[in-house]
């Protein structure tokens, strides 16, 4: 192999010990095919870009070394796993320019000891900074390459030493226990209200919106992985009792956990709520216009036509061979896809004051809390959630007795200038609307059952939906200067706060808590 000809050291070691020669090509453990081009190696992966630069880590033995690993690694677990594994053990070796020095060195014997002392470098480092668990793969690394080519400089009993050590796991859960409000769970009634309002409303006709769109509400609803949300394909998407008259749509989502070879091994399905079904069915429709083939030598092969497309196909899958997925994203661009809908649609969290942070993870998180604060079981929570076993899901029944969401009237006045749920009219004077518009009552706030005006209705035709609660939702209401939103205010907090469980308003009954509270403000900037 050309990349390791400079070293003679080196090939006389391949020859004597009978090592075998490195292939410019080969086979994964999901059945795709890796290749080398100009000293880099492409790895079909699924999720994100999987080629590997071998250069980077400086000399010739340890390219050697981390491309043998490479090619285990990728035929035993997976392709995605060995790319995280090999930008690990660069990232936490670099320090001290380690590699760029240690591409001079051909000699083993030299290479030994600043291996060693490397090693202890990053996990003094590590332990300073108690992020020890960002030492496993490293170590994983220098036990592997020990067992099986400790002619490289590799030391055994260091191994044994490191082997010894007892790495803590990541601080899984951290966010979610911490509730933290930029990356942990979503508020289900301040932030989640927000986000499913902006849906509604949204009406983008870009071809990015429809995917946008499609994209949050996927999240919202199902709580997955980037990874299954880009392994999605339009097919997937299913009429289970093939009735147009009355259709049952579902959805079959693809799994990514341990035992799959591909993350369309195997398919949790899944029911397709309308409104959900209507984003994923107008982004299906948005598909259509483009073609799924790519030219290969003056041929069109074929491709899959995934629901969360390419414009144009992926040059790194298409180096590898891998056309049928050439349209498929990666997950970092699912994640922009979240990233830029709340940019373009400028969801500002009443928590934070600072734009709204939408990612697959804290959708998940949310999802999560959600279904534990509901009284699902672990199995049906890991179910859900597609975990392996029901330890990784403990962390949501842990904060169940923190997660107490109860509204305050000043905090709800002060969210007031952060969320767009009234829609309706600027505040008016009784007389100027009370001759020519319907008038809309309450007796929600009083004891005697004494009736007051809230405002009029633009609306000529009888009101199907929950008057007067719905109406602060209802781009047809002309709220009245009146202190009546005031009262009615202090009665639904007062509601949600006893019950906050209960929502038998007939529509959201924190949308609806929300939404008064800017007719308040409204009222009251209007008398200041």
């Amino acid at each position: 192999m050309s990349l390791f000809s400079l070293s003679l050291s080196l090939e006389q070691l391949v020859s004597d010990n009978g090592w075998a020669e490195i292939p410019e090509e080969f086979v994964t453990r999901e059945g795709k095919l890796a290749i080398i081009r100009e000293g880099r190696w492409f790895l079909p992966c699924e999720t994100r870009s999987g080629w590997v630069n071998i250069e980077r880590f400086g000399s010739p033995i340890l390219k050697w070394l981390m491309t043998k690993f490479m090619i285990h690694s990728a035929q035993v677990n997976s392709s995605v796993h060995t790319v995280s594994c090999i930008d690990v053990v660069y990232a936490q070796l670099k320090c001290r320019d380690f590699f760029k020095k240690a591409a001079v060195c051909i000699d083993p014997q030299l290479l030994r000891p600043a291996l060693i002392e490397q090693m202890e470098i990053m996990l003094k480092r590590l332990k300073s900074q108690r992020k020890l668990w960002d030492a496993y793969r490293p170590i994983r690394w220098y036990i592997w390459c020990t067992e099986n080519y400790p002619e490289l400089g590799f030391c055994e009993s260091y191994a044994l030493e490191l082997d010894a050590l007892r790495i803590p796991g990541g601080p899984k859960g951290f966010a979610v226990r911490s509730l933290d409000p930029e990356q942990g769970p979503l508020h289900p009634h301040l932030e989640v209200s927000l986000i499913t309002n902006a849906l509604r409303t949204d009406t983008g006709k870009k071809f990015e919106h429809y995917q946008q769109r499609a994209a949050v509400a996927l999240a919202n609803t199902y709580g997955r992985n980037s990874g299954n949300f880009i392994a999605l394909r339009e097919e997937d998407v299913y009429d289970e009792m093939n009735d147009p008259q009355d259709p049952v749509w579902m959805i079959k989502l693809p799994r990514l956990k341990k035992g799959f070879r591909s993350a369309r091994s195997d398919f949790i399905v899944e029911p397709l709520d309308k409104e959900t079904h209507q984003y994923v069915q107008e982004l299906i429709t948005a598909n259509q216009k483009f073609e799924s083939s790519v030219d290969v030598n003056d041929a069109y092969m074929p491709c899959a036509r995934p629901l969360f497309r390419l414009l144009t196909p992926n040059h790194m899958r298409l180096q590898a061979g891998d056309y049928e997925s050439a349209f498929h994203m990666y997950t970092a661009s699912f994640g922009k896809l979240l990233h830029d809908f709340a940019e373009r649609m400028d969801l500002i969290s009443p928590l934070t004051k600072e734009r709204m942070i939408l990612t697959a993870r804290r959708f998940r998180y949310t999802v999560g809390t959600t279904y534990a604060a509901m009284g699902a079981s672990r199995r049906e929570l890991a179910y859900r959630l597609d975990h392996s076993d029901v330890q990784h899901v403990q962390v949501y029944y842990d904060v169940l007795d923190v997660l107490k969401y109860a509204l305050d009237k000043a905090a709800v006045l002060d969210y007031a200038r952060y969320v767009h749920l009234f829609c309706g009219s600027e505040a008016t004077r009784q007389d100027m609307d009370a001759a020519n518009d319907n008038i809309i009552a309450t007796d929600a706030h009083s004891q005697a059952g004494d009736v007051e005006v809230i405002g009029a209705c633009g609306l000529h035709a009888l009101c199907h939906k929950y008057p007067p609660f719905s109406c602060y939702l209802c781009p047809k209401f002309r709220p009245y200067k009146s202190a009546i939103h005031e009262l009615l205010l202090d009665a639904l907090v007062r509601m949600h706060n006893e019950r906050p469980e209960s929502q038998a308003l007939g529509v959201h009954r924190v949308d609806v808590i929300l939404a008064i509270g800017q007719v308040v403000k409204m009222c009251q900037e209007a008398v200041a």
